[in-house]
């Protein structure tokens, strides 16, 4: 790989994170009425999504990913929580199992589709008992798993099937 392939894949890979970061909160606030129709509680998780890609197509080794996990869920706990730790915690758990998952898992879609499942549950699960502890979080678990969990998750993995192949053919052209 050429160095300017390298450089390239380098700068544009946290632009779109950065982007995504501010996406989440803009389609949060400009879909509101849709996304979070009572009962439901819906949560785009695009930059989540877009860590997952890079875990899926393994491209850690060739950026700085756990800075950027790090840097992202700290940019979130400030940006929208104003709690320090709880996003940065659950992108951090959440990254770690799908790298720790990924040798198990194959290129495909559906398995791909699988371990960006399980990274969304445990993010999911993590910011509930993080708010939980915290005591923010007033749902109790059954209705947190029937009106955001599932929902988020349907969204969610649908966006995830869309974009994965376009996601993987960017991978592929940057390197």
């Amino acid at each position: 790989m050429a160095f300017w392939q390298l450089i390239r894949f380098r700068v544009i890979y946290p632009l779109v994170l950065f982007f995504l970061l501010f996406l989440d909160g803009n389609l949060m606030s400009s879909l509101g009425g849709v996304l979070n129709h009572f009962p439901f509680h819906i949560l785009p998780l695009l930059t989540l999504i877009w860590l997952f890609y890079a875990i899926e197509f393994e491209v850690t080794n060739r950026i700085p990913f756990w800075v950027y996990v790090v840097v992202i869920g700290l940019l979130f706990d400030i940006y929208y929580t104003g709690i320090l730790g709880s996003y940065t915690i659950a992108f951090l758990a959440a990254c770690v199992v799908m790298e720790r998952l990924r040798p198990y898992f194959d290129e495909r879609l559906m398995s791909g589709l699988l371990l960006c499942l399980i990274g969304l549950i445990i993010y999911l699960l993590v910011t509930y008992a993080t708010g939980f502890i915290i005591n923010i979080a007033d749902v109790s678990l059954g209705r947190f798993l029937l009106y955001e969990l599932v929902p988020t998750l349907v969204l969610n993995i649908i966006i995830a099937a869309l974009g994965y192949y376009p996601a993987w053919s960017l991978f592929q052209v940057l390197s």
